[in-house]
């Protein structure tokens, strides 16, 4: 019997190692919060902030407990997806038309001291709905299925927009994007398809942007792609003729919001990140105190409660987007690489779970899509803190002060831990057949 033992203990270790995790980066997360409120001359400031986000990962917690024990087969019903579909429309709309302008922008519901983000919501929506469509590919073609979840994420990316939220309406699309193309037979097949899109609309929007001739070097392979994809096979030549039309469509649609739909800020966000000579220093200054903040951060940190930048008011919004310098600074190179440990095991744990749940498509893409959400708010985070990419609102998960994002991140891990929790539970039984077996 000791051999069924021991895959018991080995797959609770592995579960419990996701679950010491999320308690770590939340642990991390109310410290590195808890840290900016010590003020320069010692004491604490106003701890609103910090009240709101416990009750915050409270709500989570509690919803992560909720998702860990419920039957998931309930998120194939349609009647349950409409539900959740109609609720998030409704969100959004309630938004544009109730949701009081901060900034300048209409992203928040305020109901008393609590702000709501519906586009949070959103993002979970779309893994949830797309996966449940694809779960489908057995009775219906597998482009119909695309064709279909593509129609209903169009509304949702649309209300997100129009907020404004172009950052977030990219992410969304992108969660959305990889998650359909995984729901997809042919991986090959998909990765070229991928790639023709990519590097045509890509050529089109570096060509809008730097106005020189260098988008010939995205667009050329883009072509050879699709001459070579063409003859490979022959059921491939009806899908790269679509693809490079709909890319060349996508290009023109990108250029044309380059010069006619995207504000000025997002253009300079754009512009900052390929040709950061061409922006004035004024423009840059978020970005700049983020990596000063990083870098006077060294190896080491400089301690708990000890960092200048976001204590003398340097680093901006160093309590949401840039809690990542803020944390840097203080706990440096060392407690940087610590941390981006800890969110790889969230990923490696959600695609690993989804791998082991292949025969269950609903199952594997939720996982996939939970996996991916995370991957790209780390990105997209870290990327903007250092520099690497175009600035944007986008929060860091489990670290970030935020109600909705903090809620639904768990919410989201929640799922995945029931898959794993199932695919535990299979190996077991699978153990436990084998010694029965065995003994018998």
């Amino acid at each position: 019997m000791n051999s069924l033992k021991a895959p018991r203990e080995g797959k609770g270790l592995f579960n419990w190692t996701f679950l010491f995790t999320i308690a770590s980066l939340v642990i991390i997360g109310l410290l590195t919060l808890y840290s900016t409120l010590i003020l320069p001359t010692g004491g604490i400031g106003d701890n609103s902030i910090f009240t709101k986000q416990l009750l915050f990962l409270a709500v989570g917690i509690l919803l992560f407990y909720i998702l860990s024990k419920i039957d998931l087969s309930s998120l194939k019903q349609w009647q349950l997806l409409l539900v959740i579909y109609i609720f998030t429309i409704a969100l959004l709309v309630a938004t544009l038309l109730f949701g009081p302008p901060i900034k300048n922008v209409k992203r928040w519901l305020v109901i008393g001291p609590i702000q709501i983000q519906p586009s949070e919501i959103a993002k979970l929506t779309v893994i949830i709905l797309t996966a449940a469509i694809f779960s489908f590919k057995k009775k219906f073609n597998e482009w119909f299925l695309f064709l279909i979840s593509f129609i209903l994420t169009l509304p949702i990316l649309l209300l997100i927009y129009l907020q404004p939220s172009g950052s977030m309406t990219l992410l969304t699309f992108g969660i959305w994007f990889v998650l359909a193309f995984m729901g997809l037979n042919s991986p090959i097949r998909n990765f070229v398809l991928l790639s023709i899109i990519s590097l045509t609309v890509g050529a089109f929007l570096f060509s809008s942007v730097t106005g020189n001739n260098l988008w010939y070097l995205l667009l050329i392979p883009s072509v050879v792609i699709s001459i070579l994809g063409f003859y490979v096979k022959d059921n491939w030549k009806i899908l790269i003729t679509i693809s490079l039309s709909l890319a060349l469509i996508l290009g023109g649609i990108t250029s044309v919001a380059w010069h006619k739909v995207l504000k000025e800020y997002q253009k300079t966000r754009i512009v900052a990140f390929i040709a950061p000579e061409e922006i004035s220093p004024d423009k840059l200054f978020n970005v700049n105190q983020s990596k000063i903040a990083i870098g006077s951060g060294q190896i080491f940190g400089k301690g708990f409660g000890n960092g200048t930048q976001s204590k003398r008011n340097f680093l901006p919004e160093f309590r949401t987007d840039f809690i990542f310098a803020a944390f840097a600074e203080e706990f440096g190179l060392v407690g940087s690489l610590f941390l981006m440990t800890l969110y790889a095991i969230l990923i490696i744990f959600s695609f690993w779970s989804a791998i082991a749940s292949e025969s269950d498509t609903a199952l594997s893409l939720i996982c996939i899509g939970v996996g991916v959400k995370i991957l790209l708010e780390i990105f997209i985070n870290i990327g903007t803190n250092t520099g690497g990419i175009p600035a944007t609102g986008i929060p860091l998960p489990l670290m970030s002060a935020g109600g909705t994002i903090t809620i639904i991140t768990l919410a989201a891990l929640g799922l995945v831990n029931n898959v794993g929790k199932q695919n535990a539970q299979k190996v077991r039984t699978k153990s436990a057949d084998i010694v029965e077996i065995y003994e018998k």
